[in-house]
């Protein structure tokens, strides 16, 4: 079986590089730099949290106490934190939420307006 590839080409490729050799792409364009400023944005976020070694070492611990659910348990706390009217704690068990489930944590916090 045959696998081929087409990659993008740029809109000013000269007629005589495309007579040299028709079978290639000699003109091919990096067609994934649009998403590179929002990897940039979600690295410099992960490193941020990542980085606060007290948040890394409570989200361990958590995880120790209550194993695969440790991220649910957080979030539940948030929501009990957001009820209470505390943001400091909201906010912290949101950063150990985002430590164990990153998907689960930004929901959360969109969903409550804190992110």
């Amino acid at each position: 079986m045959a696998i081929r590839f087409s990659a993008a080409r740029k809109r000013s490729c000269p007629v005589i590089v495309r007579a040299l050799c028709p079978s290639v792409p000699l003109c091919a364009a990096n067609d994934n730099s649009a998403p590179r400023a929002r990897l940039r944005r979600r690295i410099r976020e992960a490193t941020a949290d990542t980085a606060n070694a007290r948040i890394f070492a409570e989200a361990l611990r958590h995880f120790a106490r209550h194993g695969l659910s440790a991220a649910a348990h957080a979030r539940a706390h948030a929501a009990a934190a957001r009820l209470a009217g505390d943001e400091h704690a909201c906010t912290w068990w949101i950063a150990i939420c985002r430590q164990l489930d990153r998907p689960m944590a930004d929901a959360f916090a969109r969903r409550i307006g804190n992110g």
